[in-house]
């Protein structure tokens, strides 16, 4: 394959990375006037927003799947104008399940999760000014719950030892209310929303070099000469030195870097027969939770457990997330010991007889990802 080059661009700007970030900020460049080079080192638009439709022969988002800030939210509101391409809906959040061993707990039976995930995340919330583990601030009463490890993976991405009140309630806003859907994807929407933004795939930015006039980007395809240079890759890729910075970043810059860390997650995503969702009468979008035991990692509150969403947006497969240190630790065996995990764990509650509805499976992993290396961004407790 030719070289790209670069040596006659000479825009205004070099974006790199070709994320939802990215993207945007290219769009809004061109709108301005700018001359804009946006170039990606994967071989496709979207970043941690895509959307696959060859392996289930569904539409599979293996990242983004929620538009949060439902009410206005840009993406959700550009599919709605194109109904014609486009089912976008509101999650209404009232179908779940809740299992207790093989026991499907009904309503109040399953009271007690509901009250500790409310008393937790009501200390989360009235402790907004506070830049301290989250874990720190929760009462040994409620740490000894039996709800309390399933609580915790419903309330983030991130074990309670990792989060911190201040960075949830400050520093991330949503500017509307509630989640929303789209059925053919996430990925497939923000691709159709930025469909005229050019990009150039497969570069990768080596080096960035910004003393002097101009600044100049080292790619595998050869140097871009701009005037400014916007960076959209993830903190992991970051702090990972993917990127060399010459002269070096001031010290601030780094240590801002060093201060938010990717939350692990693996979601492993199931297709099962038809027969399974009529048999147990599951709807669209049915958010699964399991009571785990408090079998934590070195004596430390990370539980192993899985959450799941059920018949995700009308097909037959479902995701099933693992998040935190268990996330890491799974990501370490390989994909099949999570799927393993993760039937096993169905098989827990359902019985063997689960069995008969399963056709496959497939482990979308972001944490070896090497253009994320990682999944949510997030504040390290204590650096916010």
């Amino acid at each position: 394959m030719p070289k790209i080059s670069f040596a006659t661009s000479n825009p205004d700007v070099v974006v790199i990375g070709a994320g939802a970030a990215g993207l945007s900020a290219t769009a809004e460049l061109i709108n301005k006037g700018k001359s804009v080079i946006c170039i990606e080192a994967m071989n496709r638009i979207g970043g941690r927003c895509y959307t696959d439709n060859s392996i289930f022969g569904v539409p599979y988002d293996m990242g983004a799947h929620w538009l949060h800030g439902y009410s206005e939210n840009q993406l959700a509101e550009y599919g709605k104008k194109h109904k014609d391409i486009f089912n976008i809906y509101k999650d209404h959040d009232d179908s779940y399940r809740v299992y207790d061993g093989k026991k499907k707990l009904v309503w109040p039976e399953d009271a007690a999760l509901w009250n500790l995930y409310k008393a937790i995340k009501h200390i989360k919330n009235n402790n907004g000014t506070k830049d301290v583990p989250l874990i720190d601030l929760i009462p040994e009463k409620l740490k000894k719950n039996e709800w309390f490890g399933t609580v915790q993976k419903i309330l983030g991405t991130r074990d309670f030892d990792n989060q911190s009140p201040y960075d949830d309630n400050v520093n991330w806003k949503d500017p509307g209310e509630g989640d929303g859907f789209c059925t053919q994807g996430y990925g497939t929407l923000l691709a159709h929303y930025r469909k005229d933004v050019p990009v150039k795939l497969n570069t990768v930015a080596n080096e960035i070099k910004w003393e002097g006039k101009d600044i100049k980007v080292e790619t595998n395809n050869g140097t871009i000469t701009a005037k400014a240079c916007i960076v959209t890759v993830s903190t992991g890729v970051l702090n990972a030195g993917k990127i060399k910075f010459t002269p070096d970043l001031p010290k601030k810059k780094y240590e801002a870097f060093e201060g938010i860390s990717m939350s692990p997650y693996h979601r492993v995503t199931l297709q099962l027969k038809e027969s399974f969702y009529k048999d147990y009468g599951i709807s669209s979008d049915t958010y699964w939770y399991k009571k785990v035991k408090n079998n934590y990692i070195d004596k430390k509150p990370y539980p192993k457990s899985s959450n799941g969403t059920l018949r995700v947006c009308y097909s037959n497969i479902s995701f099933f997330s693992i998040k935190g240190q268990f996330a890491t630790d799974m990501a370490k065996e390989g994909d099949q010991a999570s799927v393993d995990f993760i039937l096993n764990y169905l098989r827990s509650a359902y019985g063997s007889n689960f069995d008969k509805y399963f056709i496959k499976a497939h482990v979308s992993d972001w944490i070896d990802n090497p253009y994320t290396i990682g999944a949510y961004s997030g504040v390290i407790p204590g650096k916010a």
